[in-house]
């Protein structure tokens, strides 16, 4: 049995019938040129077969070689785009219009704070010192020690910027609001002075530019020969700074309350920074007790032992004129009522001296008319 062989024209190797492309080197079967034929048989009918005479004798086709080439490659395969992300994941780009705008909201912010502060510096610096360096007599107004969640309710306005400052209080308030002077012994006045360490004054005019001013929430201003502070609502304070350029650490007064003691109370603050931070001595005829203490960041310190301690020189009517001396430095506080000693405490000083003003303040009830203070013979030193 004779079985043909096809093999490639390019290479050499072995084909089979069906093969379209030799699986040697790739070319494509009955391409340009013709493949080479070859015959094996066996050696029984290559003996049968007759040979015939008239032809050369043929040699014997050689084989070719056996051995196989390595295959190609395969062909790589076609380009395809990159898969995009599914919607709604991965990471997406800041928008740069909204960056913009947040950048200038922050600087109109920045700005705004920038020139707030500013105004607010040179608001509190023009409403704190005068022309003259004298400190002005301002008037302001607070709730004290625990009336509502925000105590103070300032009024403050510096004396030269009140046109009728200087005109008859009738004018200033309604006269259902005046403070009613009760009779008293004429006294003899101190007069009126004042030197470069020393004020003194009976209140026989306002030469000093005492503050004189009025709201509905308290009254200041000369009666009869006297300074007086009223006030018109219940739970509130209010104070008048001593109109001098310097601080005195020895203020020494008359005071004498109307009829309604037991309504509110009197005293003196000193090394006064700022309405929450000073110190204090506070008389109540009411219960004949004084409390000497210091308001250090809207908070309470008691100096004495207690909140309210009892006052043994104080006159026993309370509608009588007491006199009261002060001596407040920034390490003591003295207190003297008809000349005799009260208290003296000794404290850690922490701020600088500062301004020193009368004061008067109201409990929870209060008369339809107030509670008014009057102040009279004043005399406030440096002088030891």
């Amino acid at each position: 049995m004779i079985e043909n062989l096809k093999f490639c024209q390019f290479c050499g190797a072995p084909l089979e019938a069906d093969m379209k492309v030799c699986a040697g080197c790739g070319q494509p079967v009955g391409g340009t040129g013709s493949p080479m034929e070859y015959v094996e048989g066996t050696s029984e009918t290559a003996a049968s077969s007759p040979q015939p005479e008239t032809l050369p004798e043929e040699e014997p086709p050689v084989e070719p070689p056996t051995q196989e080439r390595p295959a190609s490659p395969p062909p790589p395969p076609p380009a395809a785009p990159l898969p995009q992300p599914p919607a709604g994941s991965g990471k997406s780009k800041f928008p740069t219009w909204l960056i913009v705008v947040l950048v200038l909201v922050v600087l109109c912010c920045c700005l705004t704070f920038v020139i707030g502060g500013i105004a607010l510096f040179r608001f509190v610096n023009e409403a704190n010192t005068s022309q003259n360096g004298v400190i002005p007599p301002i008037v302001e107004n607070f709730v004290p020690f625990n009336a509502t969640d925000d105590p103070f309710q300032v009024a403050t306005q510096p004396f030269e910027q009140l046109e009728t400052a200087l005109a008859p209080l009738a004018t200033l308030v309604p006269q259902a609001t005046l403070a009613v002077v009760p009779p008293v012994p004429t006294q003899p006045g101190i007069g009126q002075s004042l030197s470069e360490d020393t004020l003194i004054d009976d209140f026989s005019s306002n030469l000093f530019e005492w503050a004189e001013e009025a709201d509905d929430i308290s009254v200041h201003g000369f009666s009869e020969g006297r300074y007086f502070i009223q006030i018109l609502q219940p739970e509130y304070f209010a104070w008048s700074f001593i109109p001098t350029d310097f601080n005195p650490t020895l203020i020494r007064f008359n005071a004498q309350i109307k009829d309604n003691a037991d309504e509110g109370t009197y005293g003196v603050m000193c090394n006064f920074q700022d309405s929450s931070n000073y110190h204090y001595v506070e008389i109540d005829l009411d219960t004949r007790t004084y409390q000497i203490g210091k308001e250090e960041n809207d908070e309470f310190f008691p100096l004495t032992s207690s909140n309210w301690v009892d006052a043994f020189y104080l006159k026993d009517n309370p509608n009588d004129v007491n006199q009261i001396s002060i001596r407040c430095t920034t390490e003591t506080i003295r207190l003297e009522i008809n000349g005799n000693l009260e208290a003296e405490v000794n404290f850690t000083p922490a701020e600088p001296d500062g301004w020193v003003a009368l004061f008067a303040s109201t409990w929870d009830t209060l008369s339809a008319d107030g509670f008014t203070v009057y102040f009279d013979d004043l005399y406030a030193t440096t002088r030891e």
